[in-house]
């Protein structure tokens, strides 16, 4: 196997998922809730105005070629939960339709929501979405929950997203619905938030970012498109999809001409503008002592010599605290310029013997972020955190560099006589736009 697979920009269309604006043909069915609390004001203004007002709004940037459709309930008749009619049939944005069908709209009757959205699923293709804007709970019967897995457990993929505007979903019913079918739920209490839950559901999200180029070590040499700086060959092996160093001479990545075991990426390209440098690990970094540990160090980096190199490291210092550090270190030209913030130590909150074992079981994703001239170290844990309530996402301050060479690089070592054991299992570079 070649040693990285090259993937030439973003591949494939854009993929909305959660997104009212899903990569599909089936369009989308707007559901408003007509039912006779829509009559209920907000800051003086009914209900049933401010809907038309937001859906006005969220219209006037829907994009040419989607398809949109309008349906509501218990604006006919009181008392009826059949009371649900289809508007507009989904179709080509005709606005000044739209508009006319919302005059229609006249609160009066009950709040089917559920059958509501069956009927609102079986008029949209495969694929579509259905938007429910209700500021009421269904009172004609029907289980939400069980709908919502009943609209997954079919190949039609209709995702329903569920607005409450100005009710409690204290039962969770509105919130199963969406959530089953792989949409959201957003509250709204206002002209304004309602408006943004609006956008919220029918924007596209963001393109997953894809991988540039990506190593993933699965072979038994790392190839002609990796060169190991001072390679000392008793310190490093590929072994199960992983590369194993153990590197033993004092030092790191950026700090001496002569280190050992500095593995770049020859073979991989930066892409022009902004990117993410990652790479997955496992270390052991030692055990808790008494009068402080191991000194330890993780790195991922764009290495070119000792004076031109930029690294994000996770660092166990070995002093009396034995606190841990996420730092940035950036030198160009011979002048260095670092970030970083204390990840743990030895304070009330933090585990350090629990911490060093899940980075030794479940292990961490270092990332150095470039955007535009800022740099910024992440540290990222796989499901777990430094402290119990601490975020699973930790970042240094950016950090502003003009120009930055070198290959993509990583390191792990030790900054005195012990062993620091490390297993990156994959390294990428991801262009962002």
């Amino acid at each position: 196997m070649v040693a990285y697979r090259l993937i030439s920009g973003l591949i494939g269309a854009a993929a909305f998922a959660g997104s009212a604006m899903a990569q599909d043909d089936g369009g989308t069915m707007i559901v408003l809730d007509g039912s006779g609390s829509m009559w209920g004001q907000i800051d003086g203004t009914a209900k049933i105005e401010i809907a038309r007002g937001a859906i006005g709004r969220m219209i006037a940037d829907w994009p040419d070629g989607r398809r949109l459709g309008l349906m509501a309930y218990g604006h006919r008749r009181e008392g009826d939960c059949e009371d649900i009619e289809t508007l507009l049939d989904p179709g080509p944005l005709d606005a000044a339709a739209v508009a006319a069908a919302l005059a229609q709209v006249t609160p009066r009757g009950k709040t089917p929501v559920g059958a509501s959205v069956r009927a609102a699923a079986g008029g949209i293709g495969p694929g579509g979405s259905v938007v429910v804007v209700t500021d009421g709970l269904e009172n004609c019967g029907a289980d939400l929950c069980t709908l919502g897995e009943e609209l997954a457990g079919t190949d039609a993929g209709v995702t329903a997203h569920v607005i409450g505007f100005d009710v409690e979903d204290a039962d969770g019913q509105l919130a199963c619905l969406a959530e089953a079918t792989g949409g959201r739920y957003l509250p709204a209490s206002d002209a304004a938030s309602l408006a943004g839950a609006l956008e919220t559901v029918s924007a596209p999200e963001p393109e997953p970012a894809r991988p540039f180029v990506v190593d993933e070590f699965e072979r038994a040499e790392l190839g002609p498109d990796w060169t190991i700086d001072h390679p000392d060959p008793s310190g490093f092996i590929l072994d199960a999809g992983a590369l194993i160093t153990m590197t033993v001479a004092p030092g790191y990545m950026g700090d001496a001409e002569d280190q050992p075991n500095i593995f770049r990426w020859t073979g991989a390209e930066f892409p022009e503008g902004n990117w993410d440098l990652s790479a997955d690990f496992t270390a052991r970094m030692g055990e808790v002592q008494t009068l402080g540990g191991r000194r330890a160090i993780v790195q991922v980096g764009r290495h070119a010599d000792a004076d031109n190199t930029i690294s994000a490291y996770v660092y166990r210092q070995g002093n009396s605290n034995d606190d841990l550090w996420l730092r940035l270190r950036a030198v160009s030209g011979g002048t260095e310029t670092r970030a970083e913030v204390e990840i743990a130590g030895d304070l009330p909150g933090y585990d350090l013997a629990q911490i060093l074992r899940d980075f030794e079981d479940k292990g961490a994703r270092l990332t150095i972020s470039k955007r535009g001239r800022d740099y910024v170290g992440r540290l990222t844990m796989n499901g777990w955190a430094m402290q119990e309530g601490g975020p699973e996402v930790i970042e240094t301050d950016p950090i502003q560099v003009l120009r930055t060479t070198g290959d993509p690089a990583l390191f792990a070592g030790t900054l005195g006589p012990e062993q620091t054991v490390a297993e990156f299992d994959r390294i990428e570079i991801v262009e962002v736009q």
